[in-house]
């Protein structure tokens, strides 16, 4: 796990360095160059925030090059690099701008690497901020580069101090694999590939971490498996970062595992195949590293193995893989099976953060959430013609299936099976189903004021945290969910009113060149022929949404502070749950309300006439000023209108505010603005 990381001094860090004070230029007492949160979250992901992280590092001295133990340190809301402040006066030119540069290794602890000090004139310096590599230094004070992410910029690091960055120490970036060379063929010129160029293309696919494991997981399942083993090694243990997936399937024979490691493999497929192009190990394991190895047993016979690693892939010959006794535990299939290993690994740009959570630990229950999505009919023993399958990561307890529709309390409003035309072939089947799920006041209810129960409900029902995006269609490929959230364009905005309004559709692979299914099986696109017949179904339960959602945001009545002309209704509270009674609430006028809704007039306070104002079911009009029996001026506003009804609660008795509202309604009107409105909404 090698880094280059870089930062751009400021004043307050240079006390680190004696020099600094002793030619009087310090100001403040910080005795630490300061380490970003990122930047210790992606070098050093197995950290918590309680940890001292040990490091020892060479660095240059006036009698030479020394190695001392360091430490990188939380105090407050800030890292810090402590461990030993330089006496020395090679570092009388500190100033601010100067750029401190680390190269480290943090596969193992304590790490080991060597950082060095060059003024912001120096040769070196202006190298590397006119390197494309050092770009992010412009927004971020501190970057750190993983492997070939920093690779020119360490070339420049050795070349200017080779005997701190060129030692046998500092991990050597890999070697460019050599393009065989044009050669004659008949009337043609054979061209073969340059292997890394390839490589990083056919990776860059747009696989996270959690969608790259599912792809592997995908021919576990194809291949019979009913145990899934992930293992995700600690990246401080020595080995770097590193992953092994084991499944309990039917294995492979040699012929079998070669032809699965080619690009482009020709593997035949079943119709309930999850795999596609014959792509998804390669893609998927490229996308995580540049090294990987596929350990395949049958029953009966003996464990082969592949391996592809991007340094010595000229000729495009696989490797017999090696077993490395620190991984033999995991990559052990047992009777017959498979196991992918990753080594390593690619470290994310960005690392998950959850609170109090360590980055790698957030990084494992990510992935334990979006498989226990994406596999929820699997894990649940929901998929015809076979058993259920679990899935466990590290050995914790097995991935918990998380269906998007499964909820005691979501309720079906239409199933409908699609016959899609297709021009060479008898026509495809989908399959579309219709959801609303419950509100937050349904779940809070259903679980008697347990809030944990409510949390642990809640972050199911809306995928961790994103109830909003989380509506739409939940777009499922053989039983396997492939992609879910939003309105694929039927819908221009993701209302949150329509929040609770899920749609799932299921097609086979005869389908996958009409959906435009892409290679990660990510992204689909749906025909238009598909989405009219969709929106048609899916409507009302948009309808029923809004309602749920009008009737948790609707003012309730409040019996505890009578007002003055009879009970006040509890203001809008916008789901803070604190009523608001007294002087300002609306109240009910006496009598029955109107057909479909709830009827509020102004109590008299302030001055003005007293103008009746009624809540109806009603999608046709937002507001409607109009005149009752008795000639008096009366309003009836739609119960659709959530913002228009936090008003009219919060004008509450005013009736001198109440008159000058209306008033304001009829001059939109008189715009044509309503219309508008409506247009848009519709």
């Amino acid at each position: 796990m090698r880094f280059v990381i870089l930062r751009l001094l400021r004043h307050n860090e240079l006390g680190m360095f004696h020099s600094y004070r002793r030619l009087g230029k310090e100001r403040s007492k910080q005795r630490a160059i300061n380490f970003d949160g990122d930047v210790v979250d992606r070098v050093f992901p197995a950290a918590k925030d309680t940890d001292s992280v040990p490091m020892v590092l060479r660095y240059e001295t006036d009698k030479g090059i020394v190695g001392r133990e360091h430490w990188v340190k939380r105090q407050g809301k800030n890292w810090r690099l402590e461990g030993n402040c330089p006496k020395d006066r090679i570092y009388d030119f500190v100033d601010p701008g100067c750029l401190f540069a680390m190269v480290l290794d943090s596969g193992k602890r304590p790490a080991h690497g060597a950082w060095a000090v060059f003024p912001s004139e120096y040769a070196v310096t202006k190298g590397i901020l006119a390197n494309a590599e050092s770009s992010a230094l412009t927004s971020r004070p501190m970057v750190a580069l993983h492997r070939d992410e920093g690779d020119l910029i360490l070339a420049l690091l050795r070349k200017f101090k080779p005997e701190l960055f060129g030692s046998e120490e500092m991990p050597v970036p890999t070697k460019p694999t050599k393009t065989a060379p044009p050669t004659k063929k008949g009337k043609g010129v054979h061209l073969p590939p340059n292997p890394k160029r390839l490589v990083r293309i056919l990776a860059s696919v747009g696989h996270t971490l959690p969608s790259a494991v599912a792809d592997i997981v995908d021919n576990a399942i194809s291949a019979g498996a009913n145990a899934i083993r992930i293992t995700f090694g600690r990246p401080d243990e020595g080995h770097g970062r590193w992953m092994a997936i084991a499944d309990d399937g039917r294995g492979m024979d040699s012929d079998r595992l070669a032809e699965a490691m080619r690009i482009g493999s020709e593997a035949e497929y079943s119709s309930k195949d999850l795999g596609k192009y014959g792509y998804g190990l390669k893609g998927a394991s490229w996308s995580q590293t540049d090294s990987f190895m596929v350990v395949s047993t049958q029953a009966k016979k003996k464990a082969i193995s592949l391996a592809w690693d991007i340094a010595t892939m000229e000729g495009w010959e696989a490797e017999e893989g090696v077993v490395e006794p620190w991984m033999a535990k995991a990559a052990d299939v047992g009777a017959h099976g498979t196991c992918v290993v990753w080594k390593d690994m690619r470290m994310p740009q960005s690392a998950p953060v959850a609170k109090m959570t360590d980055p790698h630990t957030s990084e494992i229950m990510d992935l334990e959430r979006h498989l226990g999505l994406v596999f929820h009919r699997f894990i649940s023993g929901n998929v015809q013609g076979r058993g259920p399958v679990t899935i466990r990561i590290n050995g914790m307890p097995e991935v918990q299936a998380n269906d998007p529709v499964g909820h005691a309390l979501a309720t079906q409003q239409d199933n409908k099976t699609i016959r899609f035309p297709l021009a060479e072939a008898e026509p495809a089947r989908v399959g579309v189903k219709v959801f609303v799920l419950p509100s937050v006041a349904e779940v809070k209810a259903m679980h008697k004021g347990d809030a944990e129960a409510t949390r642990r409900d809640q972050d199911k029902l809306s995928l961790c945290g994103r109830a909003n995006e989380s509506q739409g269609l939940y777009v499922y490929r053989n039983d396997r969910l492939i992609c879910w959230g939003g309105w694929h364009k039927m819908w221009a905005t993701m209302d949150e009113k329509t929040k609770l309004a899920r749609v799932t559709v299921d097609f086979g692979k005869d389908l996958d060149d009409s959906f435009a299914v892409n290679i990660s099986k990510q992204i689909v696109v749906l025909p238009q022929y598909l989405q009219v017949e969709i929106k048609k179904l899916a409507e009302p339960a948009r309808n029923e949404s809004r309602k749920k959602y009008l009737k948790d945001k609707r003012p309730v009545r409040s019996s505890t502070s009578p007002g003055p002309n009879g009970p006040n209704v509890a203001g809008n509270t916008g789901g803070a749950g604190a009523p608001v009674g007294g002087h300002g609430a609306a109240s009910r006028t006496p009598g029955a309300p109107a057909a479909g809704g709830k009827a509020y007039r102004s109590s008299g306070v302030g001055s003005g006439p007293q103008i009746p104002v009624r809540i109806v079911k009603n999608a046709t009009f937002a507001w409607k000023v109009g005149r009752s029996m008795s000639g008096s001026k009366e309003v009836q506003v739609s119960d659709e209108e959530l913002a228009l009804n936090v008003l009219l609660t919060a004008v509450g008795g005013d009736s001198a505010a109440l008159a000058a509202l209306v008033g304001f309604l009829e001059r939109l009107d008189l715009a044509g603005v309503q219309k508008t409105l409506l247009a848009a909404k519709g």
